[in-house]
């Protein structure tokens, strides 16, 4: 069975294709992005969704998945699109350039960089 890594920052721990978080790291509550009201309005939008399905057919391998070199052999079908600029620091919301297709490994690391760098 294709197993891949549990979304929390930083976790190694190997889960199946259809779960997000291993069971250390299961959210108790439905997520609310912490980021900004604008980002909530965004990601909750019909205008995202569409864009982020349309992208994502576009892009369906991890664009860092695919750059890694260090993780050669180890590439992840992505289960998400990021903001490259994150919409906190002014990235545009539907630019198909500010966009990135990530697997939830890639996605992770990505978003706890962003939180460290809003302290």
């Amino acid at each position: 069975m294709i197993k891949k890594y549990c979304s929390h920052a930083g976790c190694k721990r190997l889960i199946n294709l259809n779960e997000r978080y291993c069971d250390k790291h299961k959210p108790k509550d439905s997520h609310v992005s912490k980021t900004s009201m604008f980002a909530n309005e965004v990601h909750s939008s019909s205008r995202w969704r569409k864009t982020s399905i349309l992208y994502r057919e576009a892009n369906p391998i991890c664009e860092q998945c695919l750059k890694a070199s260090e993780r050669a052999g180890m590439i992840n079908l992505a289960t998400s699109v990021d903001h490259i600029v994150p919409l906190f620091a002014g990235g545009s919301a539907y630019d198909w350039n500010n966009l990135q297709s990530l697997c939830d490994y890639h996605h992770a690391l990505k978003s706890q960089q962003e939180r460290e760098q809003k302290k």
